[in-house]
């Protein structure tokens, strides 16, 4: 096979639902870390990078998870050398890139460097090609610690658009983009006005204000006298209580927000807060201002063992088979 993808997707999704990885990750005393699986916009991160590593004509890709402490894209490529792949394509899932793939394997194939990192004007975005000699080599490295040559590291420069998803700030810049139509990605529901969606089942009291541009996530309840936007998104499954403005913020997924609070220029997450121009975290859930809400029973979690991936609604179905070249569970997808 010339040409093979590696998704990685952090391990602690993998073996629970967005309640529980969110509050192992949050702390009162450092700031929460993000999952990069996450909706924005109601949108899978991740499936946007399988949307472009189709167009390259691959015909599957293979998905592993790392705990937060591994670099599965320094230990997993020599394992892969021994199939015959020729070149492997290794995304980090840490960015939103809209990145033209095919462009990045021409530079990759012309400058001739065994390893091409992608990177734009702030740095690495977890992007790089490695061909058949450089997966053996980078597996001895990771095993003996040692640095890559410069010349490994020539990296491939996009100046395309691009944000960090694990950075607070970068996904809000990410949602006002989208919503004002700055990038690519566009919100996931239907428009009922001015730059103003919402998803499936949602319930809006008669007196709340929505005031464009802004996205309220499937089965996202906001009551009476509550004010949304503008630039603010709900993620699915959040309840906004009376008389609470969201404004300039994101709320991720299953957030309760009591009555009367004031949301600006942060993002909320269950309990916990963080402001977005210091970067300052508060715990919510002491004096009862905000928490997560509970999955219900009924629903099929997100994660699980055995389904690293949420089939998104109304796509084709994915094939699924496990292969091991290492201690992390493979899961190869049917693109």
């Amino acid at each position: 096979m010339e040409l093979a993808a590696v998704v990685v997707v952090p391990a602690w999704e993998a073996a629970m639902g967005e309640a529980e990885a969110h509050a192992l990750t949050s702390s009162k005393h450092e700031r929460p870390v993000y999952s990069p699986r996450m909706p924005i916009l109601g949108n899978d991160v991740l499936q946007s990078w399988m949307d472009r590593i189709r167009k390259l004509g691959i015909p599957s890709l293979w998905l592993t998870s790392s705990a937060r402490d591994e670099n599965v894209a320094d230990s997993a490529p020599a394992g892969f050398a021994g199939l015959g792949i020729e070149r492997l394509l290794v995304i980090n899932l840490k960015s939103y890139a809209e990145m033209d793939l095919a462009d990045l394997l021409r530079f990759h194939r012309e400058s001739r460097n065994p390893v091409t990192e992608a990177q734009d004007a702030r740095g690495q975005l977890g992007v790089r090609l490695l061909d058949h000699g450089a997966m053996h080599a980078t597996g001895e490295k990771h095993q003996s610690s040692c640095p890559a040559t410069g010349r490994e590291r020539a990296p491939y420069q996009f100046r395309g658009y691009a944000k960090r998803i694990l950075s607070a700030r970068e996904r809000q810049e990410l949602v006002g983009d989208g919503l004002t139509g700055a990038c690519a990605m566009r919100p996931l529901g239907t428009q009922i006005g001015g730059q103003v969606w919402i998803g499936e089942d949602v319930k809006l009291a008669g007196s709340a204000r929505i005031i464009g541009p802004a996205y309220i996530g499937a089965r996202t309840i906001v009551r009476a006298g509550a004010t949304i936007g503008p630039f603010a998104s709900l993620e699915h499954d959040c309840v906004v209580d009376y008389g609470t403005t969201v404004e300039r913020s994101t709320v991720l997924p299953q957030t309760y927000l009591a009555p009367g609070l004031l949301i600006r220029n942060e993002l909320v997450d269950g309990g916990y807060l963080e402001d977005l121009s210091c970067g300052a975290v508060a715990d919510l859930q002491p004096a009862g201002l905000g928490g997560r809400i509970q999955r219900r029973k009924s629903r099929r979690p997100e994660f699980s063992e055995a389904d690293v991936l949420s089939r998104p609604r109304g796509a084709s179905t994915w094939d699924f088979a496990p292969y091991s070249t290492a201690a992390q569970p493979w899961l190869q997808v049917q693109l």
